[in-house]
């Protein structure tokens, strides 16, 4: 909800960037995101966490960073899901 209010306002806040390890200063790697688009056709926003690692070898610092996307619903019909969130149909 904190995006849409920034841009009705016409805020520009920098995205945050990649963190870094404490320990070797260096820009952490995205392992992988946990989360999942909206489940009902009503729902606005979904939270969704990236994990991020230290690419020195025997480092063993993660991140993990919350991100919130928004989706607005239209009324009279729901938001088509994406692809990567559809049931499998074996094929």
């Amino acid at each position: 909800m904190q995006r849409i209010i920034d841009m009705i306002l016409r805020r520009n806040r920098p995205e945050p960037a990649v963190p870094h390890c404490p320990d070797h200063h260096v820009e952490m790697l995205l392992r992988g995101k946990m989360g999942r688009p909206a489940r009902f056709s009503d729902q606005t926003e979904e939270e969704y966490t990236l994990i991020y690692y230290c690419p020195v070898p025997d480092c063993a610092q993660v991140a993990m960073v919350d991100r919130k996307r928004s989706q607005i619903p239209v009324p009279g019909s729901p938001q088509p899901r994406p692809d990567y969130a559809r049931y499998s149909d074996g094929a």
